[in-house]
């Protein structure tokens, strides 16, 4: 599958999420099998955009969510929701102060970046790279990875299970007080590119280059 992905995007080098590239990003856990979440996340489902529930009470209750938690995130309360829909584009990039838990319900492509390539509150986009994760892997992304929503491979429609500090993108009390223009939400500092829809939500336009886009396998 990769083999084909990457003929898709000849202007872009897609990896596996297993190559050494990846291990200043993040790391792969497999520890754990989180499968017994996939069917309640497929089920909440819609399909009509890329969309983010930030906590589906539904998946609190499973074995596989309840046994990580101390050992990822150590004794703290957590959210775990969903992240779906059609997506191919960059649009952005963001980052936490914390690690995220990324689950692939569905095969997946990754678009991270290195906060440590962000000089004066920009981003170049050619600092990019890619990662295919195949459906049931799971990844933890270290806090200061810059990413956003995932990227479908194909036709089909991605799925991806997201475990995060509670409260983490929710809405800020004071959005006027604030004094960095990257704070977004709660616990989210973002990057615009300046074809993101979330221009017009008052996100910060600080990528330059282009607005990646990957070609899905048809």
């Amino acid at each position: 599958m990769l083999n084909k992905i990457n003929e898709s995007n000849p202007d872009i080098e897609i990896l596996s999420v297993n190559s050494q590239e990846f291990d200043k990003y993040g790391s792969v856990i497999e520890a754990y099998d989180f499968s017994d979440m996939f069917p309640a996340s497929l089920e909440a489902m819609n399909l009509t955009g890329s969309t983010y529930i930030g906590d589906l009470e539904a998946l609190h209750k499973f074995d596989s969510f309840k046994n990580m938690k101390n050992d990822i995130f150590g004794e703290i309360e957590l959210q775990v929701g969903i992240c779906f829909g059609l997506n191919d584009m960059m649009n952005g990039m963001e980052f936490h102060k914390s690690s995220e838990v990324i689950i692939a319900v569905t095969d997946i492509i990754l678009i991270l970046g290195d906060i440590r390539d962000v000089k004066n509150k920009s981003w170049d986009s050619s600092n990019a790279e890619c990662f295919y994760i195949t459906k049931g892997t799971t990844v933890e992304l270290y806090g200061g990875t810059l990413h956003l929503a995932p990227c479908r491979v194909s036709t089909e429609p991605f799925c991806s299970i997201i475990v995060l500090p509670k409260g983490t993108n929710t809405s800020l009390k004071n959005p006027d007080d604030k004094k960095d223009p990257l704070l977004f939400m709660n616990n989210k500092w973002l990057f615009c590119h300046k074809e993101s829809p979330a221009v017009a939500k008052g996100g910060f336009v600080g990528i330059k280059g282009k607005n990646i886009q990957i070609a899905i396998i048809s």
